[in-house]
């Protein structure tokens, strides 16, 4: 359902003045983007396009796969005279500019798994947006987004609509979007006196393409900083006036490095100047735990991405003769946020059981694939007649398990369970695959994969020695190199047994003796 109404507390920032910083030798003294961190309206806008299940707002966290589109207006002369047109040189260097920032926060932040996906789209507008300010930004950023499609009682729910669409479609687990404006032929200043401003956690960020004082060869520290903004971190300069009890980010964490009441740290940052901070890869900690960038444990994995999974058990009722059908629900539990709608990123990896110290079994999901924070498995357990405990649970992706749950079956009418056994590891030799195998004589087949979900499976004839071709997997260009293979039996009722993880016994390498000559003088 889409019908909540989330109440997002966020922190509000102080108009300021303008500033200057200390510019590293050789740069002049530049100003910081003035009073650059704005609110988007109340979060009611938001009704439409929150689910119940997992209510994730478009920029909550700096973590994972992150959809970033620029959009550059292209004024059409409509309303305002056509003063900035768009060239294939200035669109390349607003890519690689945008690219080198985005490159930037990957590798300050190793441990937030970030991958960006950045695209591009020149999109017209009957205005020229170089010539208003922030308070009729509405006029042109609505009209961008109503050529893009999006409809909505504002441009802000426009945006928001805009960013839900563009993160389901680029598989993404957040997005964002930043508006730059051609201002080659304009000074880089918005009508008042604006150059670059961003949103509290979104929905986007407005940046001039010359960056105001900046110029072009600077623009990546521009969106490196307003970029920070659309994840939670505040200004940390004097004239931002944000002070050592103000909180924000997903973790709602206070300020530490704000030089405006000299608060707790003194660390270089790009929240605090740009130039230098780029040029020496500075993001200070009180930054990074806004992001949302905090190991509390100190385990290597960042608190938002250390999140455990849950998994719940539902057993249909079976007849005698029938083997025991279960139903398994697993998500993952997010990181809790003080502040905004708890969020995970982590997907189910898998669903698996074990009966009484067997491998663990993986369960297919219902729609054959796990790629989301929720998933639903249904499986027919692979029982024969007697008594059973089975375990059960979920992994996600930074490999945290959830807590097993147990459920106990008898089952009846099956029959009693077959020996199986492969007494040893599969072998290659001579560009076969052989596998040894010990089973009841009227045991009808088996399956060999070489994934764990049995994808691709080969089924073939039960035989004691069953030899394969190393070719018979046209998708794998070198089985020689996959040191596990996974085989199951099917009996003379054509039911599937328990699954068995069979190593494979990869050969040395020949080793080739070189004779050199011996001369003697």
């Amino acid at each position: 359902m889409r019908n909540n109404i989330l109440s997002i507390l966020l922190i509000c920032v102080i108009a300021a003045p303008f500033t200057l910083y200390a510019a590293p030798a050789g740069q002049p003294e530049l100003p910081l983007p003035e009073d650059d961190v704005l609110i988007a309206p109340a979060s009611a806008r938001l009704s439409f396009a929150v689910d119940d299940v997992e209510p994730r707002l478009p920029s909550q966290y700096l973590a994972g796969r992150v959809a970033v589109q620029l959009i550059l207006p292209e004024s059409t002369g409509a309303v305002d005279p056509s003063m900035e047109d768009w060239t294939s040189a200035q669109i390349e260097q607003i890519v690689a500019e945008a690219q080198a920032a985005l490159d930037w926060w990957r590798d300050r932040l190793p441990d937030a798994r970030l991958e960006f996906d950045l695209s591009v789209r020149v999109v017209p507008t009957m205005y020229e947006p170089i010539r208003y300010d922030l308070a009729q930004e509405r006029r042109w950023i609505g009209d961008v987004l109503s050529e893009l499609g999006y409809v909505g009682a504002s441009h802000f729910e426009q945006a928001f609509r805009m960013l839900f669409d563009l993160r389901e479609q680029r598989h993404a687990d957040w997005a964002t979007i930043f508006f730059i404006v051609n201002s080659a032929s304009d000074d880089g200043y918005f009508a008042d006196g604006r150059f670059a401003y961003a949103y509290l956690h979104g929905p986007y960020s407005v940046i001039t393409s010359d960056g105001g004082p900046y110029q072009t060869q600077w623009l990546r520290a521009v969106i490196a900083h307003e970029f920070a903004h659309l994840f939670g971190a505040l200004d940390q300069y004097s004239a931002a006036r944000v002070s050592c009890d103000q909180r924000s980010g997903y973790l709602f964490t206070p300020m530490t490095n704000s030089m405006f009441n000299n608060c707790g740290t003194n660390e270089p940052s790009i929240m605090r100047e740009l130039i230098n901070s780029f040029t020496i890869g500075a993001v200070d900690t009180s930054a990074r735990h806004q992001l949302g960038y905090r190991d509390s444990d100190a385990d290597g994995v960042i608190d938002v991405l250390d999140t455990t999974p849950v998994i719940s058990l539902t057993a249909t009722l079976q007849e005698t003769g029938q083997r025991p059908v279960v139903e398994l629900i697993a998500r993952d539990t997010p990181y809790p946020s003080p502040v905004q709608p708890d969020a995970s990123i982590n997907r189910i990896t898998a669903i698996e059981y074990r009966v009484e110290g067997s491998d663990w079994q993986l369960a297919i999901p219902v729609d054959g694939h796990f790629d989301s924070t929720r998933e639903i498995a249904q499986v027919e357990l692979p029982l024969y007649d007697g008594n059973y405990v089975v375990e059960f649970r979920a992994v996600n992706t930074v490999g945290n398990v959830s807590a097993p749950i147990t459920q106990a079956f008898s089952v009846n009418g099956i029959g009693p369970i077959p020996e199986y056994r492969i007494p040893e590891p599969a072998q290659i030799e001579e560009a076969r695959l052989v596998i040894h195998l010990q089973a009841p004589a009227d045991t009808q087949e088996i399956e060999v994969s070489f994934w764990r979900d049995f994808r691709e499976a080969i089924r073939v004839p039960y035989r004691p020695e069953v030899i394969l071709p190393l070719n018979i997997v046209p998708s794998l260009t070198n089985i020689q190199t996959i040191p596990t293979i996974y085989v199951r039996f099917i009996d003379s009722a054509d039911r599937l047994s328990l699954s068995y993880a069979l190593p494979v016994a990869i050969p040395e390498p020949p080793q080739y003796a070189v004779m050199l000559p011996l001369i003697l003088r």
